[in-house]
């Protein structure tokens, strides 16, 4: 791809599908790899695909956007990008929900059906949607909708924050339970007084957010695959 070799003010999308890429590569790095960044590995990957993710949207608007001379609204196809948020345009930078962003993509595939169909070395379906991919973006949307989850310790669900950490309080009950079943190895912590009385315990299970993580790597694939094609096939991979 040319745009490989392109400083990013160069790239017809302004550098977003690159930059994406870096995080998507770098996510799959630490995914491989998790022992890397300890217990709570999952939150850098699961925030370096879900920013790849949104990159890989926002590169996709301006493309068609710009490729195809769709203006903004009533901004001109070269102006400040832009996506509807509540009937709204604001500016494409300012928006970090995976919602109107996914909806404006999938507005303009939809709206330049006709014309992608012939573009050479494609066929229609390559230009549709799957509908794996809006599961994937609804539930990662559910998880993370203003790009702060994975980033940091406390955002404004404090609910949602508590299920944050591979290492939870659990009672010894249950983890002995757990030690004699067919299930996982189990990694816990007890604490315990001057009497050796379990005062307090902690597990560490990474179950659910390997599957998110998943979801996660999935969906960022699957957009970094279209980006590859859209950038070769409409605009000679720059």
């Amino acid at each position: 791809m040319l745009y490989m070799l392109l400083p990013l003010n160069q790239h017809f999308d302004s550098g977003f599908g690159a930059v994406a890429n870096s995080f998507k590569y770098s996510a799959d790095a630490l995914d491989d790899n998790p022992q890397g960044a300890g217990l709570n590995s999952h939150l850098p990957v699961s925030f370096l695909y879900r920013h790849a993710i949104e990159l890989y949207l926002k590169s996709g608007i301006i493309l068609l956007h710009r490729k195809y001379l769709i203006p903004y609204g009533d901004t001109p196809p070269n102006g400040e990008p832009s996506v509807l948020v509540k009937q709204k345009r604001k500016p494409l930078y300012n928006v970090h929900s995976l919602d109107p962003l996914y909806a404006e993509y999938r507005a303009l595939l939809t709206k330049l059906a006709e014309p992608l169909s012939h573009i050479p070395g494609t066929s229609p379906e390559h230009w549709t949607l799957p509908s794996e991919l809006d599961e994937w973006i609804a539930t990662i949307e559910a998880t993370d909708e203003s790009s702060t989850f994975f980033r940091y310790p406390v955002t404004k669900d404090a609910e949602r924050d508590s299920q944050k950490s591979t290492i939870k309080r659990e009672g010894i009950d249950s983890i002995v339970e757990r030690m004699h079943g067919d299930g996982p190895k189990v990694k816990a912590m007890l604490m315990i007084n001057d009497d050796g009385e379990v005062v307090d315990a902690f597990s560490h299970d990474d179950t659910k957010s390997k599957d998110v993580i998943v979801t996660l790597r999935d969906a960022a694939k699957m957009l970094h695959d279209m980006h590859a094609m859209m950038s070769y096939t409409l605009v000679g991979g720059r």
